[in-house]
């Protein structure tokens, strides 16, 4: 074997580790959630989804095709590093999946895991009534952060994030901009 032959290998044994780590992480994962959210209060009907599984076996896939082929040494990195990154953003869907709900001191729903002391506003509590505002989906509620980050969380019906929301007023009265 030519040095060539073993970096290429040793690169792509890397990649497969990693793909194998990153992956044994998401019961410690789902675990930090739960310990940190503490008491559910209200379970929140989001279908538990499965697509974390698609994305893990699409990045193992890319994995394997890289050794196949014949490409560069740039574009086996890139190929490499995405189906890492694939895989990542699977853990992290996996890690939510299945536990959605109002929590003593956070919101999870799928990837979105969010502490309350986290949560700057509501912003579409200020506007969603106003008389001037249109097309607002009362299924989405939109949530900044503290440190700017914009997220939304999509309940299954209207009557879902009434509930959520009073539920969330409830336990943190300051996110309150009615």
């Amino acid at each position: 074997m030519t040095i060539e032959q073993i970096l290429y290998f040793s690169m792509l044994g890397a990649a497969l580790l990693g793909y194998i780590a990153i992956l044994c992480t998401i019961p410690y994962r789902r675990k930090k959630i739960l310990r940190e959210a503490g008491k559910l209060i209200l379970p929140l009907k989001v279908k538990s989804s499965k697509k974390w599984v698609a994305i893990a076996v699409a990045a193992f896939i890319l994995l394997l095709v890289v050794p196949l082929r014949n490409y560069g040494w740039f574009v086996n990195i890139v190929l490499l590093g995405t189906a890492l990154v694939a895989t990542e953003i699977a853990a992290r869907e996996a890690g939510g999946s299945g536990k959605a709900g109002i929590y003593e001191k956070m919101l999870v729903s799928g990837t979105n895991s969010v502490l309350w002391e986290d949560i700057y506003s509501l912003p579409t509590l200020a506007y969603e009534n106003d008389e001037e505002t249109t097309q607002v989906d009362f299924r989405v509620l939109r949530i900044i952060l503290k440190n700017g980050i914009e997220t939304q969380i999509l309940f299954s019906d209207e009557e879902e994030r009434k509930n959520a929301l009073e539920t969330i007023i409830k336990i943190a009265p300051h996110l309150d901009a009615r």
